[in-house]
Order: C-alpha cells, then structure tokens, then sequence
C-alpha cells in the first residue's frame, strides 16, 4: 500500500507542462542531443564558398588584362587603323585616276589620309617611320599611291613594350600587309 502512495504522489506532483504547446522562440534553440550544439552549424556552404571563388577568379582576370603587359591589342589595334587608311588611299587612287598621298603630322602624331581620314597614334607607342618620300613642314610623307596601283613605298612600325607590328606598302604593286615580327 506503501508503494500505491509514493505512486499517487509522483503522479499528483507531475508537470504538465513539458508536454504543452511550446512557442516558436523555443523550438529554434531546442540542441539536437549532440554535443549540446544546434542543428544549424556555423560555417559556410561549398555553393557560398565556390561563388566566392568565381567572384575573385573573375576580378583578378580582369586586374591582369588591364595592367601592364597588354601593349599587344592597343600596338594591334593601331596597326589594322592605320592599314585600313592606307588600303583606303590606295583604293581612292585607283577609282579616281588621281595620286593619293598619306602624311604623318610628327608634332600631333596623326596619321592623315588624303580623303580625310586620321588614325591618332597614342604617346605610349612608339611610332617608326620608313619612307621614300620626303617631308614638308610639320607633314612627313608616308606614302604616295598611283592610279595604277602601284606606290611609293613604306614601313610604319608601331611597338608597345614587347608588342610590335610593322605595316608595310609594297612599292611595286601598292599592296598593305601587316606584320608582327
């Protein structure tokens, strides 16, 4: 009988209340058992992780290709600009029947067509000049094309620290080609 008492007491003195409804602030710190950590561990995720990766791989690709080093497009780019004018003066003469003359303004460094048009060479590129015709005034002549497609002649070589590329007009068929040596 002894025992059915200590029986009714325990049960009489038994909270209820661990079994009741709990609020949503206690649940989401509620330890897993484990260590008596949480179920959501500190740290980062391989998706975070592998984003940042990408983010820094990206931006220093493009530190890279802004610094030094990247003469080669800019001397390039120059050099198919000032192709371009050449074969246009060449063209010119030909359709024309009338010579056609490309000059260098050495003081403003502009390579200037008879037609009009300039190819600006920046001062960070060196600008060689070799030419059979001569000079007047602040013009220096490049090259002088014939109705028959033929020319005077001339190398412009155009260099950026390693990079280098040489235009070149043949004197005898009027030809424009492009080379990086």
């Amino acid at each position: 009988m002894s025992n059915l008492r200590a029986l009714s007491e325990r049960t009489d003195s038994f909270d209820r209340s661990e079994f009741a409804p709990k609020k949503q602030s206690e649940t989401a710190i509620r330890p897993n058992g484990i260590g008596g950590r949480s179920r959501r561990r500190a740290g980062f995720t391989l998706v975070e992780m592998m984003a940042v990766m990408m983010i820094v791989a990206l931006i220093s690709a493009l530190v890279v290709t802004w610094t030094f080093g990247s003469g080669r497009p800019t001397v390039k780019a120059i050099a198919l600009e000032a192709a371009a004018l050449l074969r246009r003066e060449r063209l010119g003469a030909m359709l024309s029947g009338h010579p056609r003359h490309v000059a260098l303004d050495v003081s403003a460094r502009v390579l200037i067509g008879e037609s009009g048009g300039k190819v600006a060479v920046p001062q960070d590129v060196s600008l060689d000049l070799l030419a059979a015709e001569g000079s007047n005034g602040a013009l220096r002549a490049v090259a002088r094309f014939e109705p028959d497609g033929a020319a005077s002649g001339a190398v412009l070589a155009f260099a950026k620290e390693r990079a280098r590329y040489e235009v070149r007009v043949d004197w005898f068929d009027g030809r424009v080609s492009i080379d990086a040596p």
